[in-house]
């Protein structure tokens, strides 16, 4: 409902529904299928495109034309072939400004919930490896409504400020990362504790691990999938948003005014990390991980 629905201006509840049915039986991204409608329903707008090049109309608020862009994209159809590619690359084959209107991080679409409105996820995508993940550190959700006293979160924290928000996300990135090798949903986490998981984990296991020593593979993990992007190139300009989202307010509803100060939040998060300024591990990190073999790469 949030990308395919209210993000494309479409109150259609029917076409919502076959557009999501769509998406489900071809294997598309309902986030990513939905942001590629919506940018291409703003390029229609502003005269990027137009219906010699996609074929139809895409105005915003028709359903039945997103619904058929969908199938194009499923089938690599017309305009459809080039959406499949992804936003990212599809504004740098359009060109003529359409990269400003590609909603992304690190080439993966930003889905609904708004840095503008819940500041974490303005570290939280940037610096999340796959790119824009609300999942990657979930920490949104303790802007919200939920708490976790046992990384700090002891009160619902102010949504508003950018302080303490780059140290938020390092936590809860790490503890991410132990849940998807655990393969445990992310919905009820502030329902469990440490202590819960290490339960389950050992148990099943045999293992003995504590609570330290559970959070330092998570904080292994990340730092692996880290490296692992460095020596595919990437660098700090990666660890980015769009410009929208850092320089024009929503203007209305309940964040009207809100923009989240990302650099001030990666020097934050950079720190909390043990990363240097360019956003690289330190060998010190790297080696409190029992990652010396990496040390070389991430100087």
């Amino acid at each position: 409902i949030g990308m395919l629905g209210s993000n494309c201006l479409i109150s259609a509840l029917k076409a919502i529904g076959r557009g999501n049915a769509l998406c489900n039986r071809m294997g598309i991204d309902t986030i990513s299928g939905g942001s590629a409608v919506a940018f291409s329903m703003e390029l229609f707008e502003r005269g990027i495109i137009d219906e010699a090049v996609v074929g139809y109309p895409l105005k915003w608020g028709d359903g039945e034309a997103m619904v058929r862009l969908l199938s194009d994209i499923s089938e690599k159809k017309g305009f459809g072939a080039l959406l499949a590619e992804g936003t990212k690359k599809a504004a740098e084959k359009i060109g003529h400004g359409a990269e400003r209107y590609a909603m992304h991080s690190k080439g993966m679409d930003l889905p609904a919930h708004d840095p503008r409105c819940y500041k974490s996820l303005a570290a939280g995508y940037a610096t999340s490896n796959r790119g824009a993940c609300h999942l990657a550190g979930f920490s949104y959700s303790f802007e919200r409504s939920a708490v976790y006293p046992d990384l700090g979160v002891d009160a619902v924290l102010d949504r508003t400020v950018d302080e303490g928000k780059g140290k938020l996300n390092v936590g809860f990135q790490n503890l991410m990362g132990v849940l998807d090798s655990l393969k445990m949903c992310k919905f009820p986490i502030a329902m469990t504790t440490i202590s819960d998981l290490l339960t389950w984990l050992n148990g099943v296991t045999g293992w003995d691990m504590d609570g330290p020593e559970l959070l330092k593979a998570g904080e292994r993990i990340f730092n692996m999938k880290k490296l692992f992007n460095m020596g595919c190139g990437l660098t700090k300009k990666d660890d980015s948003l769009p410009e929208r989202i850092l320089r024009e307010p929503r203007g209305t509803g309940g964040s009207p005014d809100y923009l989240p100060d990302l650099e001030a939040q990666l020097r934050e998060y950079y720190g909390e990390r043990g990363w240097s300024e360019a956003g690289e591990p330190l060998p010190e990190k790297l080696r409190s991980l029992e990652l010396e073999e990496f040390v070389s790469p991430a100087k």
